[in-house]
C-alpha cells in the first residue's frame, strides 16, 4: 500500500497522536494476548476490522512533563481489513522523545513474525504547503503480512512537556470499537476539571481513584464513508480537560486559562510583538493604496495583495506555543510567503501603516460551530483570520457589531478566491476568538444571506435542428460562495484542462457536446464570477416514429445537487446553502410545434424548496427552475424524508417536452 494511503487510513482510524527510539518486534505483552482472546461480535460482511482496544494513559509530572502511553489492538475480519494493520505515533522533533515503539501480530493466540524484519519508519508529518515542520511520525505497516483473523497490536510511549495545563481526547472513528479509554494520572496535590460533550457524552463512563481519572466509551458502530457526510459525523464525544496544579508550584510554570480573558492575555503579547513594519513594507502599502479615496478602497487593495502571496508554512518552537505566534510581518513581506497566521499578521501591519486598526482572530478551518465556549483554550483553533475595525460607511454581511470592540469586518487573508466582504463557507456560523485588548468572549461569525452569496443564476439558449441536433449558449455564475467556487475552479486548471472540465460537466446531460468560445469573467468589486461558452451536440432530441421528438431541458450540471441512492444511512448529512435559478429556452425548428409540456411542480420541505414551470413563447419552449437548499445538519432519523425530497426534485427535473412535426 502506498504510504500516503496508509497515513489517510490512520487519520480515519483516529490513531495520529503526538531523538526517537525505533524498536522492531519483541514478544507480545500480556495485555495484547488477553485482548486477542476476546470473542469478536458478529458484524456484517462489509466490516473490514474491529478495534478491540484503544487505550491512552497520560501521566503528568510536577514539573509539567508528561508521558503518553498508547495501546491499540484490532482484529482483521476479512481481506480488505489488512490495510488497517498499521501503527503510528506522532512527536515533535528535538522536543519529544519516543522512548518505546513496539508492534505485534497475534495469530491463534501466538505471535507470528514475517521473514523480513519490519522497521518503524521515521517520517516528516509536514502537510501540503509546509516547507518545514517539527512534527514527525513513526509508522509501522504490517498489512502485507497480516491475514484475516489476525490481531494486530502496538504500544508506544512518548515523553513531552505541557505547553499549558490542558488535554483533549476525541472519540469517534470509522471502524467499530469495543473499548476506547483515556486516563490521566496526576501527582499528589494536582486535580482536574473535565468537560465532556458530543452526541454520546451521556454514555461515556468515568472512574476515579488514586489520582487517576478514566473515561471510557464502549461499543461504537462501523461507519463507512458516505456522500455529503458532516465534517465531524463520526465524532461521538469530546473530552476537554483543564489541569489544576497545586498553589505551591512556582508561579508562571504554566499559563492557566480560567476564562477567555486569560487566553487573550497569553496570546496578545506573543502576537502583537510580531506585527512590525519596515520602510519597504510601508512603501508598498503606500503604493498599493495610492489613489484610494476611502478606507474601503485601501482595505480592498491591501487584502488583495496579501491574498495573492503564496501559502507556505514554516513552524518552529511548537512546544513553546509558537504554533500560535506568527512570523514577523516584515519577514513575511520580504520572503513573499506565509501561512494563515503569517498572512493575517502581514495584512494587519499593512493596514496599520494606513491608520486602520485590526486584530488577529483564532478560528477553526472546518469545525468552528463545534467550539465550546465553556472550555477557554487555544487548542480549539487551527486557523487564523483578521478582524478589521470599520465604521458605519462599510456595510457588508461579514461585519459584526460587538459591544466592546465596535464594528469588525472579518476577512480570511489565506483564501485567494473569497473577496473582501465575504467569508469562506466553512467559516460561516463558526465561533472565533478575537485577540484584542478586552476580548473576553467568543464571537459567532454570520451566515451570509443566500440571496446574495449563494445564488447561481444560469441561462441557456438552445436552437434545435430538424435532425435533432442542437446549438446552444450557456451563461452561469454568481457572487459570494458561487463566485468563489467558479473562481477557484478556473484558477486551478490550465486553459486546456478547464475546457475539458466544462465539457465533461456538460456531457453529463448533453451527450457528445463540443464547446467553444469559453470565457470566464470576474468582477473584483462584487465578487461575481461567470462562465460563458457556446456548444454544439449532434443528438439532443430523441426522434420518434410519427414525427414526434422528445427533449429534456435539464441540460445544466447537477453537481451542486446532492444525490442519495442508498436506502439506508449511518451518518448525518450536511446540507449547504444553495439557490439555483435556471432559465432554459429551446427555439423550435421550422415545422415543429409543442405536443405536450410537463406539469409545473412546486413543493417545500425542511431541507429546501423547489419550483419549475414550462411555457411556450415566440416559437420557443421556456423552462424556469428554482432550487433552494437550507443550511442544516440532517440526522439519520430524517434520511427517508430527505431522500424523498431529492427524489421528487430529480423526478421533476427529468420531465420531458414532446414535440411534433406539423402537417
Amino acid at each position: 500500500m502506498k504510504l500516503s494511503n496508509v497515513l489517510r487510513l490512520l487519520g480515519a482510524l483516529g490513531l495520529i497522536a503526538a531523538s526517537t527510539a525505533v524498536t522492531t518486534f519483541a514478544g507480545p505483552p500480556d495485555w495484547l494476548l488477553d485482548v486477542a482472546k476476546i470473542e469478536t461480535p458478529k458484524f456484517p460482511a462489509e466490516v473490514p476490522a474491529v478495534v478491540l482496544r484503544n487505550e491512552t494513559l497520560v501521566t503528568v509530572d510536577n514539573d509539567g512533563g508528561f508521558t503518553i502511553r498508547h495501546r491499540f489492538a484490532l482484529r482483521i475480519l476479512n481481506q480488505s481489513g489488512r490495510k488497517y494493520a498499521v501503527g503510528l505515533v506522532g512527536y515533535v522533533e528535538k522536543e519529544d522523545h519516543v522512548s518505546s515503539s513496539l508492534a505485534w501480530i497475534v495469530r491463534g493466540e501466538k505471535e507470528v513474525r514475517p521473514r523480513e524484519k519490519i522497521e518503524w519508519l521515521d517520517l516528516s508529518a509536514a502537510n501540503e504547503g509546509e516547507v518545514f515542520s517539527e512534527q514527525r511520525n513513526l509508522l509501522v505497516n504490517c498489512g502485507d503480512f497480516a491475514v484475516a483473523g489476525d490481531v494486530f497490536g502496538f504500544e508506544t510511549r512518548v515523553e513531552s512537556k505541557l505547553m499549558f495545563p490542558q488535554l483533549r481526547h476525541d472519540w469517534g472513528v470509522l471502524l467499530p470499537v469495543l473499548a476506547d479509554s483515556y486516563a490521566v494520572q496526576l501527582p499528589q496535590g494536582w486535580t482536574l476539571q473535565p468537560l465532556v460533550d458530543g452526541p454520546m457524552a451521556s454514555v461515556v463512563r468515568t472512574a476515579t481513584g488514586s489520582q487517576r481519572w478514566t473515561w471510557e466509551l464502549l461499543d461504537t458502530p462501523y461507519r463507512p464513508d458516505e456522500p455529503d457526510m458532516t465534517e465531524n459525523g463520526r465524532n461521538d464525544a469530546h473530552l476537554m480537560i483543564t489541569l489544576v496544579p497545586p498553589a505551591a508550584l512556582p508561579s508562571g510554570l504554566l499559563p492557566t486559562f480560567r476564562s477567555w480573558t486569560d487566553v487573550t492575555s497569553w496570546l496578545l503579547p506573543m502576537q502583537e510583538t510580531q506585527c512590525d513594519t519596515s520602510p519597504t513594507l510601508a512603501e508598498t502599502a503606500r503604493q498599493l493604496t495610492a489613489g484610494a479615496n476611502d478606507a474601503l478602497s485601501r482595505i480592498r487593495a491591501l487584502s488583495r495583495y496579501v491574498q495573492a502571496l503564496r501559502y507556505l508554512s514554516y513552524d518552529k518552537g511548537l512546544t513553546k506555543g509558537f504554533g500560535y505566534r506568527p512570523r514577523k510581518a516584515s519577514e513575511v513581506y520580504a520572503k513573499g510567503w506565509g501561512d494563515c497566521k503569517a498572512k493575517a499578521n502581514l495584512l494587519r501591519a499593512m493596514l496599520r501603516t494606513q491608520g486602520i486598526e485590526s486584530y488577529m482572530v483564532e478560528a477553526h478551518a472546518s469545525l468552528g460551530r463545534e467550539i465550546n465556549d465553556a472550555w477557554p483554550s487555544p487548542y480549539q483553533f487551527n486557523h487564523a483570520i483578521v478582524a478589521i475595525k470599520v465604521d458605519a460607511s462599510i456595510d457588508f454581511p461579514a461585519v459584526v457589531s460587538t459591544s466592546n470592540l465596535g464594528r469588525l469586518l472579518f476577512f480570511d487573508a489565506t483564501d485567494p478566491d473569497v473577496f473582501l466582504g465575504d467569508l469562506p463557507s466553512h467559516l460561516q456560523g463558526g465561533k472565533v476568538h478575537v485577540v484584542a485588548p478586552g476580548s473576553d468572549a467568543l464571537i459567532t461569525l454570520p451566515v451570509l444571506p443566500v440571496a446574495t452569496h449563494y445564488v447561481n443564476n444560469r441561462q441557456v439558449r438552445l436552437d434545435l435542428e430538424v435532425n435533432g441536433g442542437v446549438t446552444g449558449d450557456c451563461n452561469y455564475g454568481g457572487p459570494g460562495a458561487v463566485g468563489a467556487y467558479y473562481r477557484s475552479t478556473s484558477r486551478r486548471h490550465t486553459t486546456k484542462d478547464f475546457r475539458t472540465h466544462i465539457a465533461e460537466r456538460l456531457n453529463g446531460t448533453v451527450s457528445g457536446a463540443l464547446i467553444e468560445d469559453l470565457v470566464t469573467t470576474d468582477d473584483a468589486l462584487t465578487g461575481e464570477c461567470r462562465i460563458k461558452f457556446h456548444f454544439t451536440a449532434p443528438r439532443f432530441a430523441q426522434m420518434m416514429p410519427g414525427g414526434l421528438a422528445v427533449v429534456r431541458l435539464d441540460v445544466l450540471s447537477r453537481d451542486a445537487v446532492p444525490a442519495f441512492p442508498a436506502k439506508e444511512r449511518k451518518l448525518p448529512i450536511k446540507l449547504g446553502l444553495l439557490l439555483l435559478h435556471d432559465e432554459v429556452s429551446l427555439k423550435l425548428p421550422p415545422g415543429f410545434v409543442v405536443d405536450e409540456l410537463p406539469d409545473s411542480a412546486k413543493f417545500t420541505s425542511p431541507y429546501g424548496r423547489y419550483e419549475s414551470s414550462y411555457a411556450v413563447a415566440d416559437g420557443a419552449v421556456v423552462s424556469h427552475r428554482t432550487l433552494q437548499l437550507e443550511d442544516r445538519v440532517v440526522p439519520v432519523s430524517e434520511y427517508v424524508a430527505l431522500r424523498k425530497f431529492f427524489g421528487d426534485v430529480a423526478k421533476a427535473d427529468h420531465s420531458s417536452v414532446v414535440l411534433r412535426k406539423g402537417e
